[in-house]
């Protein structure tokens, strides 16, 4: 039996569709838009969603902040293309803002990641000093350097498939539903989506999902790819963090995964530039209660920028 998915909220940010073809790499799409704020926030998905998915807390943000958010290789309406890592993946998302400069010119440019997202804005950040005004990564996705040693060597022996715990689970994931609202019934409250907003979700299941061929819905980011980069990791993680040079905010789940919140104590000892808060939730804590996150967002950039 069906869930009833109540009519969804209208959201009333306009959003512009955005194209940039990385030299060499890959096609990268998304979204904008254009309220003409002085302030642009580039906004950066989690694993297996895209920009879209967080519509309920984008739009709060966006009544202060233009947004511009690019979907990563086969997530949301970015094609897929071959898989090149975190590093390479990061240096193609500082490309593409960079190729964005009349949208960012003359305007300060912060960034705002959940879990990859956030690793992979820290990555460029790393990379590329003077990035971004500030920075807001909400639950991150970092590994303790134990844990990075670990997942390497068993790497380099092919067995990552058998020790880690979401590669197999991810390729065993379905892929097609008859309808949206079959899909939001078997995604609600389960596993990574337990608690989400209903609002929230229907995001997902809107934007993250497209009509499958013939009939019916399927996912845009292809277990295969999702399963990608669980199976990979960052190289230079640590020596990346540690040049971070802009204040760096950083909201972890209550309930997240505990390595990550290891690591994220561990970033705040070596690099001033870090501040580290707990928050209820989860992983996805900004899709259980998105207004809650947006004003963390909002109050975080307005007490660490200085315009």
């Amino acid at each position: 039996m069906l869930l009833k998915i109540a009519a969804k909220k209208k959201c009333n940010v306009k959003f512009y569709p955005i194209e940039q073809t990385i030299e060499g790499g890959p096609t990268l799409r998304g979204w904008c838009t254009r309220q003409g704020h002085s302030s642009v926030l580039l906004v950066a998905h989690g694993n297996g969603f895209c920009g879209r998915t967080y519509e309920p807390m984008l739009e709060p943000l966006s009544q202060q902040y233009d947004l511009l958010m690019y979907d990563l290789p086969g997530h949301g309406r970015s094609e897929p293309f071959k898989f090149v890592g975190w590093n390479q993946t990061a240096e193609h998302l500082y490309q593409a803002l960079k190729a964005s400069d009349t949208f960012i010119a003359g305007r300060s440019v912060h960034a705002v990641g959940h879990s990859l997202g956030g690793m992979l804005s820290m990555l460029a950040a790393g990379q590329h000093p003077n990035t971004f005004k500030s920075m807001v990564m909400l639950d991150p996705i970092m590994f303790p350097q134990p844990l990075l040693f670990f997942m390497q060597a068993v790497g380099k022996l092919g067995l990552t498939s058998l020790f880690h715990p979401f590669v197999k689970p991810t390729l065993r994931r379905r892929r097609e539903w008859e309808s949206r609202e079959q899909a939001f019934d078997y995604f609600h409250n389960r596993k990574i989506f337990k608690g989400w907003q209903d609002q929230a979700l229907q995001s997902y299941v809107e934007h993250a999902l497209c009509d499958a061929n013939g009939a019916g819905v399927r996912l845009r980011c292809d277990p295969t790819v999702e399963a990608q980069w669980f199976a990979t990791l960052p190289n230079r993680l640590w020596s990346s963090l540690r040049r971070l040079d802009c204040p760096v905010s950083m909201f972890m789940g209550q309930e997240t995964y505990p390595f990550a919140l290891r690591a994220a104590a561990r970033a705040q000892k070596i690099n001033p530039n870090i501040m580290v808060s707990v928050v209820p939730g989860g992983h996805c804590f900004m899709q259980e209660q998105p207004e809650h996150a947006a004003a963390r967002v909002l109050s975080t950039l307005k007490e660490i920028t200085v315009e």
